[in-house]
């Protein structure tokens, strides 16, 4: 049995566990149970516990007791060969978050576009508020409900200087350690949209997952969406920015890791794009519903008259879109490939 350094099961264990705290009057280490998501409770309490000092890991939910390896194996996916080369790397010491509440550790944004602009900072938009540049970003985000929006990021900036990201919206993609790892941004300016793409992400960095750092062990279900700007309207969801459609191809490696890590314990429904509308919605649709996944599949009402969520939610001026209209018609197997052909024969008819 290979000895695990306690930096190591520490490093995991805020990898896994929901809410993470360290108790330094004991010296242990308490959590939300991946496993057992603490029979529905969790977040409401810290049931899980790492006692370094006996080596040892436990649940007073579930009943979980080991030592750091067999968890690690459990949680993780890894084999015990990748684990063995990962304690070879010898990087993973560091300094972890004491507060009960995670979610205000402070965002480093070293990553961001050069000098960037805090869209949701008032002193700081309150200084710009005469470059029309800026203002005219703003309008964008309140025409389209992106500062009301349930599910938005901490943050959105602007450059005024960046080379490439210069005057488009910045969307940052902050991973599980609350670090902007990746950004898209996005044109607005009528000369910059006939220039560039629509989207443009950041130059030689691998995708990351958006808002992977906002899910919540409260639901037991993630929503995939294409792009970040539709996952701003319902809690629990991220997006992968982009799909391929002639691809069964669907995430980064480095977005496979974080689903396979951070994400393992969750249900995932892909929400795209309206298929009545979009062509590579429809095909990525019938890729993933051939591949096993669980798929919305936009009915009619909506489909044909919406291209996405935040259409949807322009139009009815409303900033959320809940689960049970996304459960509701959310579909797997035979039935969802089923479902997927009469849209394709009601597409031809009309």
């Amino acid at each position: 049995m290979i000895n695990i350094p306690e930096e190591y099961t520490i490093s995991k264990f805020f990898q896994y566990i929901h809410q993470p705290k360290f108790n330094r009057y004991n010296g242990t280490y308490q959590g939300g149970c991946c496993i057992c998501k603490e029979g529905g409770s969790l977040g409401k309490k810290r049931r899980f516990y790492y006692i370094p000092k006996k080596d040892n890991l436990y649940c007073h939910n579930c009943g979980w007791s080991s030592k750091p390896l067999k968890w690690i194996l459990e949680v993780s996916g890894k084999t015990f060969l990748e684990i063995v080369e990962e304690l070879k790397q010898d990087d993973f010491t560091t300094t972890y978050p004491t507060e009960d509440k995670v979610s205000n550790i402070i965002v480093k944004t070293e990553t961001l576009p050069e000098d960037c602009i805090n869209l949701f900072d008032k002193s700081q938009v309150l200084y710009y508020s005469d470059n029309i540049v800026v203002q005219k970003c703003i309008d964008l985000i309140k025409s389209r409900k992106l500062d009301i929006a349930v599910n938005k990021p901490t943050n959105m900036y602007i450059s005024l200087k960046d080379k490439v990201h210069k005057n488009r919206l910045v969307i940052p993609f902050i991973n599980e350690l609350n670090e902007i790892e990746f950004y898209q941004t996005r044109g607005f300016l009528e000369k910059d949209i006939k220039t560039k793409p629509k989207y443009i992400s950041k130059i030689n960095a691998e995708k990351t997952l958006f808002n992977i750092n906002q899910v919540s062990g409260n639901f037991d279900t993630v929503y995939i969406f294409e792009g970040p700007i539709n996952a701003f309207f319902t809690y629990n969801s991220i997006a992968v920015a982009g799909i391929t459609d002639k691809s069964n191809t669907s995430f980064t490696r480095r977005q496979k890791a974080q689903l396979e890590s951070t994400l393992k314990w969750y249900k995932k429904v892909w929400v795209l794009d309206s298929q009545w509308v979009d062509k590579a919605s429809l095909n990525k649709s019938e890729i993933l519903l051939k591949g096993g996944s669980t798929v919305f599949i936009w009915p009619e009402k909506y489909g044909r008259q919406f291209k996405d969520f935040n259409d949807i939610c322009m139009n009815y001026n409303i900033n959320e879109i809940k689960h049970n209209f996304i459960q509701k018609n959310s579909f797997s197997g035979i039935e969802g490939i089923l479902r997927l052909s009469n849209l394709k024969r009601s597409l031809s008819a009309s």
